[in-house]
């Protein structure tokens, strides 16, 4: 005791040099993050660990080059770009992509000069595109086949997720003067990313690069222009991560409980992701119900698409990236996101990037960590709004190397469909985020009944199997086999169908398994809709089809 009494101050001082020195580290670890996943690094000597971008170059050097040539990409607000690698494309603004710092970002969150803290704060949308990729060491590595658009509105606390399905035929914004060329959606990214040509004269200035750096960003910003021009809104930012990262990052958490809705079995699944490893497939299954999955277990769950069950091909493969994002979401909201923060960056390290900028990264986690953002995040719901070939998408052979492609029903680039879609989904959020089908079916006699009602209920955000006709029936009678779960729906169809008459049923009494959740019968006593709810729209619209 008389030892520490004298030498006290000495402990102190060492003490305060310890906290400095891990704070110190702390903050140079977070630095080196930020400068990873942006493209660009804090420290000497630190470079990327994905070999497929060799980015080996520091946030001085970059700032140098920046200031000598002035062929950087500067920050560019909500409608608007500067520099030449900014993008834009015909009556829509570019994706928001970033700056280099030359001086030290801050690690404290400024939420009041955040313009994504903001916009959530005002309640305006902020729409992010995530492109899962193989990565170097895979067979294809830089092909995007997870290409999801997510679209967040604070009024309504809904993330609108849509998916690009991976063979949808695009027109990309590049070339001299602009001129365009056409592209599988999971090739546009790798087009950049391998470009072997010698020079590239033959696209626009705004799409060229210096450097890997820019070469990921201009890949990235290629892809989000061309993307937003198919669902008809601004892409603000976008996130590129590969398949190490998403393992990862599960395993980090400690895995993610995820809901399986249907049980599944793929026999073709890979054995490795490249086929020059090994080119022989394996057994994956899957039981019905909610289950634990590690890293590789959800990877397996996101990426498969050949099951001969329901759960085959791109769209259904495509639910279940959403439901693993849903999953991820649900499991940070139980986790301090600060304090989980180094294990978080450990995952993610080298292996993803973002368009926002490092101040923009401090920020929404400091909101998201506060009371106000944490009861916003804690709140957020999602909605699945699934691209299929069901509502407005056609295959076609292009045959060669293309082979099927798919392309709107009203023809190549003709996107109106899609938008009316994208559009109904965010004037409809609560509606349409309770995930359920309504079929209507003729039961009164008269012709074109159930497909005119169809056709008005689309117009009102609801979700509508194909229309059928059905047995006689005197009184309409809506059938809810949602247990609950199609609340909304409901009480929104009862307006416009004041006196339906609702019967309640569990979901194994259904006249086929994957028949819709509401099915509505329409009765003889059917005369339209109500006037008052359908603004103006009385009775029932000429009859189109037999049903």
């Amino acid at each position: 005791m008389a030892f520490l009494k004298k030498n006290w101050k000495w402990f102190a001082l060492g003490t305060v040099i310890t906290v400095v020195l891990i704070v110190g580290l702390l903050a140079l670890r977070v630095l080196n993050f930020i400068g990873d996943i942006k493209g660009e690094r804090v420290s000497e000597g630190v470079t990327s660990t994905d070999a497929g971008l060799q980015a080996q170059v520091t946030a001085t050097a970059l700032a140098r080059k920046c200031a000598a040539s002035q062929d950087c990409v500067t920050s560019a607000g909500s409608g608007s770009t500067a520099g030449p690698n900014s993008t834009s494309a015909p009556g829509l603004p570019a994706p928001t992509i970033t700056s280099i710092s030359i001086a030290p970002p801050t690690l404290t969150p400024d939420l009041a000069n955040s313009k994504v803290v903001q916009r959530i704060k005002a309640g305006e949308r902020v729409t992010i595109m995530y492109m899962g990729y193989g990565g170097p060491g895979h067979e294809g590595e830089f092909l995007t086949d997870t290409i999801l658009v997510l679209s967040y509105d604070p009024k309504s606390q809904t993330v609108t997720e849509f998916n690009i399905p991976r063979d949808l035929y695009v027109t990309v914004p590049t070339g001299p003067a602009g001129k365009p060329f056409k592209s599988k959606a999971n090739g546009v990214f790798s087009t950049i990313m391998k470009w072997e040509k010698s020079t590239q004269d033959e696209l626009d200035p705004r799409y060229r690069w210096t450097n890997p750096r820019q070469q990921q960003e201009v890949g990235a910003n290629l892809a989000a222009n061309a993307f937003q021009n198919v669902l008809g809104f601004k892409i603000d930012y976008w996130v590129t991560m590969n398949f190490t990262a998403f393992r990862t990052l599960i395993d980090k958490m400690g895995g993610v409980n995820v809901c399986v809705d249907r049980a599944f079995v793929d026999n073709d699944y890979p054995r490795n992701d490249n086929d020059q490893v090994d080119a022989g497939v394996m057994t994956i299954k899957f039981d019905k119900g909610c289950q634990m999955m590690n890293g590789d277990r959800a990877i397996q769950f996101a990426r498969s698409r050949k099951s001969e069950s329901e759960e085959g091909g791109d769209f259904a493969r495509s639910a279940r990236q959403m439901k693993v994002i849903a999953s991820i979401k649900e499991e940070i909201t139980k986790r301090n996101l600060f304090t989980n923060a180094l294990g978080y960056m450990d995952a993610l390290q080298g292996n993803i990037r973002v368009s926002l900028d490092e101040g923009e990264i401090f920020a929404i986690a400091g909101f998201f960590n506060s009371g106000e953002g944490k009861s916003t995040f804690n709140n957020v719901r999602f909605d699945p709004e699934i691209m299929t070939g069901n509502n407005f998408l056609d295959s076609v052979n292009k045959g060669g190397v293309l082979g099927y492609v798919l392309i709107p029903q009203a023809g190549e680039d003709k996107y109106n469909d899609i938008q009316a879609w994208v559009k109904s989904a965010f004037t409809h959020p609560t509606l349409r985020r309770e995930q359920v089908y309504l079929q209507v079916l003729n039961a009164s006699g008269l012709q074109g009944k159930a497909q005119s009602l169809t056709d008005f209920l689309e117009t009102e955000g609801f979700r509508l199997a194909v229309p059928e006709a059905a047995p006689l029936s005197d009184e309409t009678t809506l059938i809810d086999y949602t247990e609950g779960v199609g609340t909304t729906n409901i009480s929104t169809l009862k307006s416009f169908l004041p006196n339906l008459k609702v019967v309640a049923l569990p979901p194994d009494k259904k006249p086929y398994p994957t028949a819709p959740g509401l099915m509505l019968y329409l009765g003889k006593d059917y005369k339209g809709v109500s006037t008052s709810q359908s603004g103006g729209q009385g009775g029932s619209p000429p009859p189109t089809a037999k049903p």
